[in-house]
């Protein structure tokens, strides 16, 4: 897709040389109305991402901090597992030996 440069400045000054500027300049303005993004706009959205992202980090690491939490948590039942079944298999073996 390719785009088309357009030099508004030289297309007005030719339209104000044929007299034919002003009723094409407003119905410009009454087609568009406040559809155009400002740069004070465009600058606010970009404030908003920046936080959203901010937001979306501190969650990731909040989560990522838990899911450590619960990691130890399951290694630590693990053990206890495992240190459980030790201890049966020797009672058994001492109960059968």
């Amino acid at each position: 897709m390719s785009a088309l440069a357009f030099d508004v400045h030289r297309a007005f000054k030719t339209l104000c040389e044929a007299g034919a500027a002003e009723p094409l300049v407003e119905a410009f303005v009454e087609t568009i109305g406040g559809n155009i993004a400002t740069k004070a706009d465009i600058a606010e959205i970009k404030i908003d991402i920046a936080e959203s992202e901010h937001r979306v980090q501190a969650k990731i690491a909040e989560v990522q901090a838990e899911i450590g939490g619960l990691e130890a948590r399951l290694y630590r039942q693990l053990w206890i597992m495992a240190a459980g079944v030790v201890g049966l298999t020797a009672a058994l073996v001492k109960l059968l030996g």
